[in-house]
């Protein structure tokens, strides 16, 4: 058997390789580990990324050639695991150490669910493996300090205080993960069915590989959401000078096709130009604040986004006003939950403002919101900053 797998059936040569061509494309554009197996386990396609890490080919691999790459110390869990979910149909999920082509091992989280014909008949296994290996370093270091802490009560105090907030981040990371990567990879496995020509006739397949790059598109946005929420978690005191004027307009040119596209107006109104802030933070900030403001227009006037900055008791006032469609009042207190969108036609995650909120909160700040349906909206972020210029 070649190393390119091909999922179709009663197509012609010619149709068969170039659906499998685009397939591979896709799939080894993916940021995990991807790989499937018939029934009984045997393993007959991984993608690209797998061999980038292994250094093996497809010859060595096949089969149960992952147990070579498997840490001697997790083989015997991992196989009673897998065999579980050969065996009954169950959902493959556990945590394991792989061996990289230079020796080093690293975390991967890995993932399966059996694909079943009309009759419920699983015909094939698709899973994945995702790189953990920074979070189960932080929870390392998380152990370490916890064990080797030996502070005065007022330290030890701040510390822990710390520690569970480093640990409810995450918490918030695991659950993303279980939830938003989960989605995509059932969505692509299900187009992978559906590739299949029906009795009516051929597939369409255009329509279905575009749907197939949206889920990994979609796959793409949500790691970059939860690495940023990883990034909030870990980092405290990356605190840089800041200069506003210029930092808008970086967020002006990264978001110009957006702006472009819907004849935005953005208007500054800075009392304060130059600050002291963690540049990443508050970069994301604002960057949220004003796509979204962009994103939820109204489509009966051009949008205006209004940015201003005051000084205020402690820190300063940060104001992002847009006049787009505006929240309706029963919505307001959901604004800032994990996943809650408040349209279901503007692409996202769910996650900007949540982590948003985090952001601010973790450095001692607030960010409150009002809004009138139909009028616009007003963020008002309050920023704890030191040495203010």
């Amino acid at each position: 058997m070649s190393d390119t797998f091909i999922p179709f059936k009663n197509t012609p040569a010619n149709s068969t390789e170039q659906m499998a061509r685009e397939f591979k494309f896709v799939i080894d554009l993916m940021p995990q580990m991807v790989w499937a197996t018939q029934p009984d386990g045997y393993h007959d396609f991984y993608n690209q990324r797998w061999y980038d890490f292994t250094g093996l080919n497809y010859e060595e691999t096949k089969n149960k050639g992952w147990s070579l790459v498997l840490h001697p110390d997790d083989y015997e869990r991992s196989w009673k695991v897998w065999k579980h979910s050969l065996d009954t149909g169950d959902p493959y999920e556990i945590e394991y150490r792989m061996r990289r082509f230079d020796g080093k091992y690293k975390w991967f989280l890995a993932r399966a669910q059996p694909l079943r014909d009309e009759k419920e008949i699983i015909v094939k296994w698709f899973g994945t493996c995702t790189d953990i290996q920074e979070q189960r370093e932080v929870l390392a270091e998380l152990e370490a300090v916890k064990q080797n802490l030996c502070l005065s009560n007022q330290d030890l105090k701040k510390s822990n205080n710390e520690l569970n907030r480093i640990n409810q981040e995450l918490d918030n990371f695991v659950y993303s993960a279980s939830h938003d990567l989960k989605a995509p990879l059932n969505n692509i496995e299900g187009l992978i069915g559906l590739l299949e020509p029906s009795e009516e006739g051929e597939s369409d397949q255009a329509r279905i590989l575009n749907l197939i790059d949206d889920s990994v598109k979609r796959f793409k946005e949500v790691v970059d959401d939860m690495a940023l929420i990883v990034h909030t978690a870990k980092n405290k005191d990356e605190v840089i000078h800041v200069d506003f004027p210029v930092l808008l307009g970086e967020i002006s040119s990264d978001l110009r096709h957006l702006i472009s596209s819907t004849n935005t107006a953005m208007t500054l109104d800075l009392d304060i130009k130059t600050f002291e802030y963690p540049k990443k933070e508050i970069r994301s900030i604002l960057f949220n604040l004003i796509s979204n403001g962009i994103k939820y227009n109204n489509p009966n006037r051009t949008p205006v986004i209004t940015v201003r900055t005051k000084y205020a008791s402690g820190g300063i006032l940060l104001e992002v006003e847009d006049n787009g469609r505006g929240i309706d009042p029963e919505y307001i207190h959901e604004l800032f939950n994990k996943y809650f969108r408040i349209s279901s036609d503007v692409e996202g995650s769910g996650l900007g403002l949540f982590i948003v909120k985090k952001m601010v909160e973790n450095r001692g700040g607030k960010i409150a919101v009002e809004s009138e349906a139909g009028t616009g909206s007003r963020f008002s972020v309050f920023l704890k900053t030191m040495n203010e210029v």
